[in-house]
């Protein structure tokens, strides 16, 4: 097929710049500086509008010359575009046709690497949970993929789900251990699907016991007997006759009392024999006078 060759030129663009920019220049100093106020706002809105137009006038030639020069280019695109479609309508059912191909292929690879991951599956006794996580990544789809690299590959990951699952086995016995030691105290039973949740999250084994001992002291709490409160029953009156008469104190009569002064004459022992019989009959007395008796 014969190669696409251009004779190109690149397009030279001449113009008086320079003496433009100079002309422009000087034309512009004047109206550096200028203030607009009321008394000359009429003059610098003719100024602004000549401004204007100056300016426009160069856009609009620079558009044109632009235009002018892209006539070529565009002619130049739009043939290049008629060759590469040509070649489009040929290429496209050929590229369908490798792609067909190329799927089958990947079929075949996703087939093969799910025949690895069951027998790694079933060689290390993974469980459900794990052996759902020992998928076909799209790697092992790529048409440079060699079925020796995608096995080791699965055994790699299958060695690091079994790890992890007798990691997990472990803190299920663990788990299960508490909930046994917990159980005794307990009517209520605890059950390792109580944890499913903290299991699953990878939650420390410390934690979950803490919360396991937790649980069982709220159930062993609720399931204390309440204290009945004992209410007496309330006490029977027993009327006991009682004899009134025998009670009432008898009416005492107000005895009359007498006293009588005497003049006792003895020594002093008898004196004392006096006394004390005096006052241990009960008689009430008061010393009026003594003395001693002159012979």
């Amino acid at each position: 097929m014969k190669e696409l060759e251009v004779n190109k030129q690149l397009p030279v663009i001449t113009a008086n710049f320079d003496e433009v920019k100079e002309s422009l220049n000087q034309s512009l100093e004047k109206y550096k500086g200028i203030i607009v106020t009321e008394e000359t706002l009429q003059d610098c809105k003719k100024t602004q509008q000549d401004l204007s137009k100056v300016k426009n006038g160069i856009e609009t030639f620079r558009k044109s010359v632009k235009k002018d020069m892209e006539v070529p280019i565009k002619e130049f695109e739009a043939k290049c575009k008629e060759l590469v479609s040509l070649i489009g309508e040929v290429e496209q059912p050929i590229k369908d046709g490798i792609t067909v191909f190329d799927n089958k292929r990947r079929e075949e690879k996703r087939t093969k690497a799910l025949e690895f991951i069951k027998d790694a599956v079933a060689k290390h006794g993974l469980d459900e949970k794990r052996a759902s996580k020992l998928t076909v990544i799209d790697k092992y789809l790529n048409l440079s993929a060699s079925g020796k690299s995608v096995k080791e590959d699965i055994e790699q990951r299958a060695l690091m789900l079994l790890q992890e699952q007798d990691r997990e086995l472990g803190v299920i016995q663990v788990i299960n251990g508490t909930i046994k030691a917990v159980n005794e105290g307990i009517n209520t039973k605890l059950k390792i699907d109580d944890f499913k949740t903290l299991i699953e999250m990878n939650t420390p084994v410390a934690r979950i016991i803490e919360e396991i001992h937790k649980r069982a002291e709220k159930i062993k709490e609720a399931e204390k007997p309440k204290e009945e409160i004992k209410v007496d029953p309330p006490k029977e009156e027993v009327s006991i006759p009682v004899d009134l008469a025998a009670h009432t104190p008898a009416e005492q009569k107000e005895e009359k009392l007498y006293f009588y002064e005497l003049k006792i004459i003895a020594d002093a022992e008898h004196m004392l024999k006096l006394k004390e019989l005096i006052q241990s009959e009960g008689f009430k007395y008061e010393t009026i006078n003594k003395g001693i008796v002159n012979k």
